[in-house]
């Protein structure tokens, strides 16, 4: 009966220390600037030559987001890495989703390019490389 008890502590231990929630992978914590993004209705490429715009990007190990274009702070939040099913192909991939509002794909490039697509027609496609 001992043994029945340890095991049923055992498994309700493990079963609620469980969560849905991705650590965010090592590969993403760091800072990154911005490349360029293609997408909208038109199809359109935007670089910081084009518009003048420098956009940096934050992930940190404790799931903070941060977004500085022209180092003003315009987004600051928490964010998790949960797993959906892309609009593009209809596959389930990892997502960066912030507070509940942005849900955006990510991938990496063989050069190591963080590649962040947002979820919804018409969105953009943003190449980033690694600053740090």
């Amino acid at each position: 009966m001992k043994r029945f008890f340890l095991l049923a502590i055992t498994c309700i231990l493990v079963l609620t220390s469980c969560s849905d929630e991705i650590i965010p992978p090592k590969d993403l914590v760091g800072k990154w600037n911005w490349i360029s993004s293609t997408g909208g209705i038109a199809g359109t490429t935007y670089t910081p030559e084009i518009t003048g715009d420098t956009i940096i990007l934050e992930f940190t190990s404790d799931s903070v987001y941060k977004l500085f274009r022209n180092d003003s702070l315009v987004i600051n939040c928490e964010f998790s890495i949960i797993q959906a099913e892309s609009i593009y192909d209809h596959e389930i991939t990892d997502m960066i989703e912030c507070d509940g509002y942005m849900r955006r794909s990510f991938s990496f490039t063989a050069s190591g390019d963080l590649i962040l697509a947002d979820e919804f027609y018409d969105g953009f496609t943003s190449q980033y490389e690694r600053m740090e």
